[in-house]
């Protein structure tokens, strides 16, 4: 979205420096979503010179679980499953449509269409079940969410 540039991520694999994915919201991916970010990364990091150092998706995945926790330096409390991690977890949703001819389920999370959230987990405790937050009102929250930006174009555009 910033147009930044390509980042050269089997490149800097290559030289050990850790490399993690994640979102900011919609100030930088407009979705707050990690599927894009993983689908992109494979895809981009697939152009150029270093295709044979290309990424496959359970490298993508890793970027986006072990590889973050290594950015952040928590290794030892998140990235993987493991016991006396924090137990924070997504379950997606693979059997329906949109997966049915990828055999992977790596590959089908990755490669195939944004997958529902059937659970996800942090610190053990559900905050997403069916594809909906447990702890909030999302309608709510999207309507304020909607007049706070409107609020702040018009704010922009006065200024």
């Amino acid at each position: 979205r910033l147009a930044a540039g390509i980042a050269r991520v089997p490149d800097m694999l290559a030289a050990g420096v850790p490399v993690g994915l994640g979102v900011d919201g919609t100030a930088s991916n407009e979705s707050g979503e990690l599927h894009t970010e993983l689908r992109n990364t494979l895809l981009i990091n697939r152009l150029g010179a270093h295709r044979e150092a290309a990424l496959n998706a359970r490298k993508a995945l890793r970027l986006g679980t072990y590889g973050g926790a290594q950015v952040l330096g928590r290794t030892a409390e998140i990235g993987s499953l493991e016991a006396g991690k924090l137990a924070d977890l997504v379950l997606w949703k693979l059997d329906g449509l949109g997966h049915s001819s990828i055999a992977d389920p790596v590959t089908a999370l990755v490669f195939g269409a944004a997958a529902p959230i059937t659970l996800s987990l942090v610190g053990g405790k559900p905050v997403v079940e069916d594809n909906h937050l447990t702890n909030v009102d999302e309608d709510a929250i999207a309507r304020t969410a909607r007049a706070e930006a409107q609020r702040l174009a018009r704010i922009a555009a006065e200024g």
